[in-house]
């Protein structure tokens, strides 16, 4: 101890803000659902009972007890219930000013800890203490019902920072090592650089979706190549530029097929087709049938 403090070590200066918005606890019944949408900051879920499906990038993800996920500022994302039993969380709105940490939090879209790997570490004792901020401030608001006025208690502030400041450490640690063993263990896996760049990717292409976004006129944008486009896009989603947007075409074409009464005139235009005929064309190359014969009989047209 003593060598410690000969050694006169001083930390450096650090004058960096935390931003903590909607934080939470909840529980959503079966069935329950939120819409697509995404945020200005980074959200971290954890999933405390049940499970939950949730749909980021076109991808599904399915989170059960003890499991955490961190989506990037900006992804956008949909929620669900599809379980017999309640679906129970903590849900965490945060962003820091510290750019080497805003680094690591937006390495990809999003990243998935199991409850597996999150059991070696104290998140599930922080959230614990949280919960016990939660218990404590209800049992206040409910005294000062009756005095006329309600009030967080500053330690509770600080414990409410300091926590999630710890859980978000947590989280980092957790992910670093789970990024360190899948580059150490799967050769085939896509380097952070080719993650991102192929999410950035999908996300221009399913944007311009009825404006046929075009591979060149993106990798220009993301100043790369057109084949070092396409061979990024490939090597993480297995498939072509081309082939992805084909598919998210005769996704959504089904939907709207399904679920509206669009004519095939607006529907065309709505997915960037040339003509109606085109999209029928088309849409019969890949179903095997007209979009009048897979849209049910009892369906109207607008």
């Amino acid at each position: 101890m003593e060598d410690l403090y000969r050694d006169n070590y001083r930390f450096p200066n650090m004058i960096q803000t935390l931003q903590v918005v909607g934080c939470h606890f909840g529980l959503q019944p079966p069935g329950w659902a939120y819409p697509r949408h995404h945020h200005h900051l980074f959200e971290l879920l954890y999933c405390s009972e049940g499970e939950v499906l949730h749909e980021i990038n076109r991808q599904s993800i399915t989170m059960f007890a003890g499991d955490w996920l961190l989506i990037k500022s900006g992804v956008r994302h949909q929620s669900a219930n599809p379980s017999a039993v309640h679906y129970g969380y903590f849900n965490v709105h945060f962003d820091l000013d510290d750019t080497e940490i805003r680094s690591l939090l937006a390495a990809t879209p999003f990243q998935l800890i199991r409850q597996k790997q999150a059991s070696t570490s104290k998140l599930r004792s922080y959230v614990g203490e949280l919960e016990a901020v939660v218990a404590r401030n209800r049992l206040l608001e409910q005294n000062a019902e009756q005095a006329g006025s309600s009030q967080l208690l500053f330690e509770d502030k600080l414990l409410l920072q300091s926590y999630t400041l710890l859980i978000i450490h947590d989280v980092l640690a957790l992910l670093r090592a789970q990024q360190h063993t899948e580059v150490k263990t799967t050769n085939r896996d896509a380097s952070l650089f080719s993650t991102d760049v192929a999410h950035a990717i999908e996300e221009k292409l399913s944007l311009g979706l009825g404006e046929e976004a075009s591979v060149a006129g993106i990798a220009k944008e993301l100043n790369i190549s057109r084949s070092q486009c396409s061979k990024l896009f490939s090597k993480v989603y297995g498939l072509s530029p081309r082939q992805y947007v084909s598919q998210l075409k005769l996704k959504q074409a089904k939907e709207l097929l399904v679920t509206t009464h669009l004519s095939m005139n607006l529907i065309a235009d709505k997915l960037g087709f040339q003509s109606a005929s085109h999209f029928s064309r088309q849409f019969r190359r890949w179903t095997g049938q007209s979009p009048s014969e897979f849209r049910p009989k009892h369906h109207t047209v607008q």
